[in-house]
């Protein structure tokens, strides 16, 4: 077995560790929590760190929890995304989020046994059945749109960590007109976000600040600035 699915096992299997203690600090745990839309705490429907009159009063105080009814965005798998973004799809998918459940799937029997007793968790059946470990292993689940989804092919789409793991649901955004783009959209994606999911005990090595130099894709060049009128 290869050192990367070895250990892409213990990786799943240690997941549910931190997740509790990040409910109150990543949207998509407090999505299914709540069962709200982004966009009922975050001003883009896609979530990011600006945030409505209700978000911020549900961080004040998480028994103030947001309504329910506010409609939102839903995921759309990321195939969706790499009609306008080819690059950054072509980049992601070289790395390891790209594969995140068939590794876990890949996991053998002795390693998820093992490292389910060395955490002291009973483990029923596959990993890659287990709500504790697919949860970091998918994109958007049980939320709108996300894993598992009814239709096969939004499903094959979002059996990984994909673009909008990190992004948010993507409906609005890809809807939008073109200068509200960006308005619709998780642009700026942050550590508690990755944390969420890369806890202390899942990922100990964990440099947000590295991770977010080197990227999980390719990060389009800024676009050069506008010359002086009259030059």
């Amino acid at each position: 077995m290869s050192r990367w699915i070895r250990i892409a096992a213990v990786l799943a299997l240690m997941s549910w560790v931190g997740l509790a203690t990040q409910q109150a600090r990543a949207y998509p745990s407090v999505a299914r929590t709540t069962k709200a839309a982004c966009a009922a705490c975050h001003v883009s429907p896609a979530g990011g760190v600006e945030l409505t009159d209700a978000g911020k009063a549900y961080k004040a105080d998480n028994t103030k929890v947001p309504a329910g009814d506010v409609t939102g965005a839903e995921y759309i798998g990321s195939n969706k995304c790499k009609m306008c973004h080819m690059k950054e799809y072509k980049s992601w998918s070289e790395t390891r989020h790209a594969k995140a459940l068939e590794n876990l799937a890949a996991a053998g029997a002795d390693t998820v046994k093992a490292t389910a007793a060395m955490l002291k968790v009973e483990l029923k059946g596959a990993a890659d059945k287990a709500d504790e470990c697919v949860v970091c292993h998918t994109t958007g689940f049980h939320l709108a749109g996300g894993y598992p989804a009814a239709d096969s092919t939004l499903n094959a789409n979002v059996a990984f960590v994909g673009c909008e793991g990190c992004h948010g649901p993507g409906s609005l955004h890809k809807a939008a007109a073109k200068e509200d783009k960006k308005k619709t959209i998780n642009r700026g994606v942050t550590e508690n976000l990755c944390k969420s999911c890369h806890t202390p005990e899942m990922s100990p090595k964990f440099a947000f600040a590295d991770y977010k130099a080197k990227g999980v894709h390719e990060i389009p060049a800024p676009a050069p600035a506008a010359a002086p009128a009259g030059k």
